[in-house]
């Protein structure tokens, strides 16, 4: 089970939170069309929002992923214009987050550069069905995302989904062949394929790059916001007045987290 579990939205919110760029909640539906968002849990006076160059993201329900800039804001009504029309109107199912620094493509940008820069540093697990055994087949090519195995067990019954301790393979029967891609290879001798079961593959991989808000991140959150925010735009950085909040996250990120690595691991590559 992964120690941490957090998807882009949750992060994005977090790092945004930390430089003093967020203000989010339900939109309401009194008077919202497909240019006008009502949102009630905005209180400050007309043309506040549109003054300082807002962005409006929706994060969950009608419109989720979709971003776009505020024209204007009437307090006494509660609505938000935005400078284009959506598909439909931001209804009661719609979250919005609002940003006036950096845009939410910024944050995305930075929340990638921070998760590569932990690539073959920091594992998280993996669990992988994608093979199926083929008849006199001893060969199988490798998930691209498995960079270290720990266990491999074969499926109970072809197309029943069940794994259980009884079918992982003695590790002295199998072997990873180093080559590209990288191969698994069970001994011939001792194995016996059975056509049609799949193999489940237990091991370890990087953690991805996400683009989805509903993408799962398994890294530490403390490290990964301190660590994002040295990746977002110098410009801006220095125009918001966040010369310390970035030069803080400098040195909290300069330490590396590590994850604790099961000791019958094989690495695919060395």
């Amino acid at each position: 089970m992964a120690l941490y579990s957090n998807t882009l939205s949750v992060i994005r919110r977090y790092l945004s939170s930390a430089v003093g760029d967020l203000l989010y909640g339900q939109c309401g539906t009194t008077g919202a069309t497909t240019t006008k968002i009502n949102a009630p849990f905005l209180y400050q006076a007309n043309d506040y929002y549109n003054n300082l160059l807002y962005n409006v993201y929706v994060y969950a329900g009608t419109n989720i992923g979709v971003e776009k800039r505020v024209t204007d804001w009437d307090l006494s009504t509660y609505l938000l214009t935005v400078h284009s029309a959506y598909a439909a109107a931001c209804d009661a199912t719609s979250y919005i987050e609002l940003h006036h620094i950096f845009t939410t493509d910024e944050y995305l940008k930075a929340i990638n550069l921070a998760i590569e820069s932990l690539a073959r540093k920091y594992f998280v697990d993996i669990k992988d069905e994608t093979i199926v055994l083929v008849a006199s087949t001893y060969e199988y090519t490798l998930p691209t995302n498995m960079l270290g195995i720990i266990r491999i067990i074969t499926e109970k019954t072809a197309d029943g989904g069940v794994f259980d301790a009884s079918g992982e393979i003695d590790p002295r029967n199998w072997d990873i062949i180093r080559s590209y891609p990288p191969k698994l290879k069970l001994h011939e001798g001792y194995y016996s394929v059975s056509a049609g079961k799949d193999l489940r593959i237990e091991g370890y991989g990087s953690q991805p790059i996400v683009d989805d808000d509903t993408d799962t991140i398994y890294l530490p959150p403390d490290w990964l916001i301190q660590k994002a925010i040295t990746m977002l735009p110098q410009n801006k950085i220095q125009s918001g007045k966040l010369d310390e909040v970035y030069r803080r996250a400098l040195l909290v990120s300069a330490r590396e987290p590590r994850s604790q690595i099961d000791p019958r691991v094989r690495w695919v590559t060395e």
